[in-house]
């Protein structure tokens, strides 16, 4: 029998699997766990689609985006566009223990991290606004950076009109190749007590006030008695099939984690065919581990209390017209 087990995904998520079996080991709770190792990632200025150091959006403002859920009570607390703040998972466990809500958005996340205590902070990065740049100049074709700001300059002010949103929604659509970034933890402590959270700062140049998965429970997070899911990936995708929520309901008919996140997969590539990046990590109350993706360079990584260096396993890729 394992005392606990925590998981994460992609490289950066190694140092929150380190984080998160420290704090397991010194008796915290599975809620604990989550929080305390996704802070570890937003916290780190080299990971350019979590938390310090993303990349803005197409107004060049940083918007961030969390979800963090207990299973053994299924409450549940989220921020999405949460501007000007440090670590938008530790808001979202504040909106899940102080209000009868599960997500704040906007302004009205930003001000209630100020009510709660969190400092004003600029996320952005000096290196993310030079990426933030490069990007932008690419999406106008300017040669000058004087011509890519007159062309954002009318990106911005004169209105989303229907050549604006086509140029944007052309620009986003070229960069689902390599929008993937989330930073997910998932965690079932020795009380067999599962949870579930995710962050991220979302797509390069998104249209502003664009809500990511990562915020939206049973999409990019769920937990419950049974099991915890954590997506990455495009998260529309994730958003339109429930993905997380579906891997949960897998398990809780018998799939191990691993079978749970292949079927998940395969029966969203039934539905609906896509090309791009979408992966889920799961974990069940037994402390077994599982993931899956669509495409290959997705990892995830996982520890348990008798472990002295995280398990690292690189997924074949699940596809539905070979499998």
């Amino acid at each position: 029998m394992y005392d606990f087990v925590v998981a994460s995904d992609w490289p950066w998520g190694i140092q929150a699997v380190l984080k998160g079996r420290e704090i397991l080991a010194n008796g915290l709770t599975a809620i604990d766990a989550v929080e305390r190792a996704i802070c570890v990632v937003e916290d780190d200025p080299t990971c350019e689609s979590v938390g310090t150091g993303g990349i803005p959006n197409a107004q060049g403002v940083l918007e961030l985006d969390a979800s963090i859920m207990d299973g053994s009570t299924m409450k549940a607390g989220a921020v999405t566009c949460l501007t000007m703040t440090k670590n938008p998972i530790s808001v979202a466990r504040k909106v899940m223990e102080l209000t009868p809500h599960v997500l704040l958005a906007g302004q009205g996340a930003t001000d209630f991290a100020r009510q709660c205590g969190f400092a004003e902070y600029n996320p952005l990065t000096a290196k993310s606004l030079t990426a933030w740049k490069k990007i932008r100049d690419a999406v106008f074709n300017a040669n000058t950076d004087q011509a890519a700001q007159q062309s954002y300059l009318e990106l911005t002010t004169e209105g989303y009109g229907s050549a604006t949103v086509l140029q944007l929604t052309q620009a986003l659509r070229s960069q689902l190749s390599t929008s993937h970034g989330t930073v997910g933890v998932l965690v079932t402590d020795r009380n067999r007590n599962t949870a579930a959270g995710t962050s991220t700062s979302g797509w390069p140049l998104r249209f502003p006030g664009r809500v990511a998965d990562s915020s939206v429970i049973g999409a990019g997070t769920y937990a419950t008695g049974k099991a915890a899911a954590s997506a990455t990936g495009v998260g529309e995708t994730a958003m339109r099939h429930c993905l997380t929520k579906k891997v949960c309901e897998l398990v809780e008919e018998g799939k191990t984690p691993t079978e749970a996140c292949e079927a998940a997969l395969l029966r969203m590539q039934s539905i609906e065919k896509f090309d791009h990046l979408a992966a889920v990590i799961c974990i069940d109350a037994d402390y077994n581990v599982g993931g899956a993706s669509t495409k290959p360079g997705f990892q995830y990584e996982y520890m348990r209390a008798s472990d002295r260096e995280p398990i690292i396993v690189a997924p074949k890729p699940i596809n539905f017209a070979i499998s």
